[in-house]
């Protein structure tokens, strides 16, 4: 079976690779996150997990501010860009961007989780003005950007339950995210429905309450369908007890 490609934004410390990897089903062509240290922990990650060469860990793993969307994907990096990142990126990246770099590869499906403070209830209750002027709020823009160039049949899109009561500016995030997929051509559940993509890890036999939302999207000429891998999802969780702590290092 051919492997699909993967593009992971806002990559992290690599959380998302790391459970594609496992499936033994894709293949990540390119990363992007604008933290260099983990950016490094990414790189030695499948250095030395997943056997990448140096090479192509360090250029797979791009260190660059997803917000400059257009110096990302087609290349020729402003010199601002060339100071800051340019020496812990690979020469095509800043030459050619993810294009050179995916050459005529097709990307199958793009993952992301942007940063989730501006969204979080937390996140919101100990920031001064609610978190309503931070730009994190808008990361999904740049997201939606590479979406639209790509074009994949699907997206995930990861983040914390906080965003569907999100309101910067007086207007729902998911009101915002629904309006900006439906405009590159993409399904994506509807704002009212949306809390039917929680999902919560306890519920997928680990040791842990953490809820997250998951959104995918799916081009609207595409032969997958939206409802199928909810489905798929929800039919994956245990039905057993959830797992405690003790159940899992308690011997």
């Amino acid at each position: 079976m051919k492997k699909l490609t993967v593009i992971d934004l806002f990559s992290g410390c690599g959380g998302l690779t790391e459970g594609i990897l496992q499936t033994k089903m894709f293949d990540p062509i390119a990363h992007v996150e604008w933290e260099q240290p983990m950016v490094k922990t990414l790189r030695n990650r499948l250095v030395n997990n997943w056997n990448y060469t140096v090479e192509d860990a360090k250029k797979s793993v791009i260190y660059f501010d997803i917000q400059k969307t257009e110096e990302l994907i087609s290349g020729n990096w402003s010199e601002e860009s060339k100071k800051k990142y340019g020496k812990n990126n690979h020469g095509l990246i800043i030459k050619n961007g993810l294009k050179g770099l995916i050459g005529d590869k097709k990307v199958d499906v793009i993952v992301g989780g942007p940063p989730c403070q501006a969204y979080s209830i937390h996140g919101r209750a100990t920031d001064s003005n609610s978190m309503l002027e931070d730009y994190r709020n808008f990361l999904f823009e740049s997201f939606a950007k590479i979406v639209s160039f790509f074009k994949p049949e699907v997206f995930v899109f990861e983040n914390v339950p906080g965003i569907l009561s999100a309101k910067p500016g007086g207007i729902s995030i998911t009101e915002r995210i629904y309006k900006e997929f439906e405009q590159i051509g993409y399904d994506i559940t509807k704002p009212s429905k949306m809390s039917n993509t929680v999902f919560d890890s306890s519920d997928f036999k680990v040791a842990q309450n953490r809820k997250r939302v998951l959104i995918f999207g799916v081009k609207k000429d595409s032969k997958f369908n939206l409802e199928e891998f909810y489905g798929e999802i929800n039919a994956k969780k245990s039905h057993i007890n959830k797992l405690t702590v003790k159940d899992v290092i308690g011997n």
